[in-house]
């Protein structure tokens, strides 16, 4: 993997997953207006579009992981936004292998603090690190919080 941050990626891939949610619109009609508000390079598109595929295909998946960390949450009361940080961060701690767990749990994190509420990336590190745990995806004592701090 390059240490080229993909970043832009995931944040095309996460305001295009946005503008369909709120449009209710296909990918096709969405992903013009986007672009005109980002500069994304190709290979940014590229990855982006590929996380975009991912959370469609696995949506079902991914809001039921969601659910089930989200105790005391019904899905319709997380933010929009929260949600598809959080698909976005799943799809990559489950299918994207060359992404290191840390480098999605903070990446999300993040993007969670510059663009949604001031407490989202808590709950979203919260959610992230249920699941790593649950899934054994951290060596034996290594903390995802560490890097929080």
């Amino acid at each position: 993997m390059s240490s080229v941050s993909q970043r832009p990626a995931r944040v095309f891939a996460m305001q295009l997953l946005y503008a369909m949610e709120i449009t209710k619109s296909p990918v096709g009609d969405c992903v013009d207006g986007v672009l005109d508000s980002m500069e994304v390079a190709p290979a940014m598109k590229r990855y982006g579009m590929s996380l975009v595929d991912l959370v469609q295909e696995h949506r079902e998946e991914l809001d039921s992981i969601i659910k089930e960390r989200s105790v005391g949450w019904d899905l319709g009361r997380i933010a929009k936004l929260d949600r598809i940080i959080l698909q976005i961060a799943l799809v990559e701690l489950l299918y994207e292998k060359d992404i290191p767990v840390k480098v999605a749990m903070e990446e999300s994190v993040q993007i969670a603090n510059k663009y949604s509420t001031e407490d989202s990336y808590r709950f979203i590190n919260g959610i992230l690190d249920l699941f790593v745990k649950n899934k054994g995806m951290l060596s034996p004592g290594e903390s995802s919080e560490e890097k929080n701090k």
